[in-house]
């Protein structure tokens, strides 16, 4: 197993703001941190009808995905009750941040789920590192040549409908020789973030 990141406990503002992001839930950082940051940064509107998560400057329709990019954990079998317990501060998100030199190194799997593919025009995801924020970009008609492409979500959802995708150290080049378009360092996030007011 890797061996788990520490934290400094003096903390910046900065490094506050990241590990804010990063403990919250999926949901909540997804759709109330992350998407109104890229509609900050890029300029959007927000979306009326809900069915997607900004307008862009020419019109496009665009869904925004994220996810948090964190060393796997291993499960181990036949341990204590104790031990299991105890074995919970290991698996604390901040101990588990992967920064972006360590992307071909790490065991970590980014999920990008819930893609409607029928909703936008174009597909925002990001990958959130320890130290950055990598936003890759994807036309919906290009989403089936992604590596790991499932052209379902859900047991209930109908083939092509929705569909999602793995980024893992052995796929991740591909992504970032087709579809990276923007790098943000934690600190260019935090000054975005400081001027939007809920």
């Amino acid at each position: 197993m890797e061996k788990m990141k520490t934290v400094n406990t003096d903390n910046t503002i900065v490094e506050q703001f990241r590990d804010g992001i990063f403990r919250s839930a999926s949901r909540t950082y997804g759709e109330q941190y992350i998407e109104p940051i890229l509609r900050k940064y890029y300029g959007w509107e927000e979306s009326n009808g809900g069915a997607n998560d900004a307008v862009g400057n020419d019109g496009q329709l665009i869904e925004i995905k994220a996810s948090k990019v964190l060393l796997s954990t291993e499960k181990k079998e036949n341990i204590s009750l104790v031990e299991r317990i105890i074995s919970e501060n290991h698996n604390d998100v901040i101990n588990r941040l992967v920064s972006f030199d360590d992307r071909y190194d790490s065991e970590y799997y980014a999920n990008m789920q819930n893609v409607k593919r029928d909703h936008f025009d174009e597909l925002y995801y990001v990958m959130l590192f320890e130290d950055c924020l990598k936003i890759f970009v994807s036309k919906k008609d290009n989403i089936s040549t992604i590596p790991n492409w499932s052209d379902k979500h859900g047991r209930y959802d109908a083939p092509g409908k929705s569909g999602q995708f793995a980024i893992k150290k052995t796929n991740i080049a591909w992504h970032i020789e087709n579809n990276l378009i923007t790098t943000l360092t934690w600190e260019e996030v935090y000054n975005i973030t400081k001027e939007n007011i809920l």
